[in-house]
């Protein structure tokens, strides 16, 4: 057999078992949860996802709600949810009765691109985030977050900017 024929050979299925190999990692739920923090997460509107957080004892501390971006109708490029339907989610997740007395007033806090905005209860703090620069202005997210209850691991929490990108 000719040298060159050989080292073809040998070259195809070296190839071949690297090609087979590559796809051969494993991502089942087991595998993906071992190597990444599991969210769990609820669609509260089509579309539009609420992710909770919990307590040590399993009570929501805090709730965010956002529209997804590739739900199941296809890529959703559009993030604003109309302040109707953002103000509705809330009143649904967080009735007055639970929310407790609070004023009227708010703090607002603006930037070129969006803000804030806080409203401030008894029991539940509502941050809307919103995007003022947009042609169709309107809520990007809301966080709620309960005053009287302490997140599950709030000693391992690092402030955003440190997170590894």
């Amino acid at each position: 057999m000719p040298r060159g024929t050989a080292t073809n050979k040998t070259a195809l299925v070296l190839i071949l078992l690297l090609g087979f190999a590559a796809p051969s990692r494993s991502q089942s739920d087991a595998d993906l949860s071992s190597e990444y923090s599991v969210v769990k997460s609820f669609e509260v509107r089509p579309g539009i996802l609420m992710t909770p957080k919990y307590t040590a004892d399993g009570q929501v501390w805090e709730m965010s709600f956002e529209r997804q971006h590739a739900p199941k109708s296809g890529a959703q490029l559009d993030s604003i949810i109309s302040d109707k339907s953002a103000n509705d989610i809330v009143d649904q997740l967080v009735p007055p009765s639970v929310r407790g007395k609070g004023s009227n007033s708010s703090a607002i806090s603006t930037t070129g691109f969006g803000g804030t905005i806080i409203y401030d209860y008894e029991n539940v703090s509502v941050t809307f985030f919103i995007a003022a620069d947009q042609p169709r202005a309107g809520t990007l997210a809301v966080v709620i977050t309960w005053k009287n209850r302490t997140c599950r691991n709030e000693a391992s929490l690092l402030p955003l900017q440190q997170y590894p990108r």
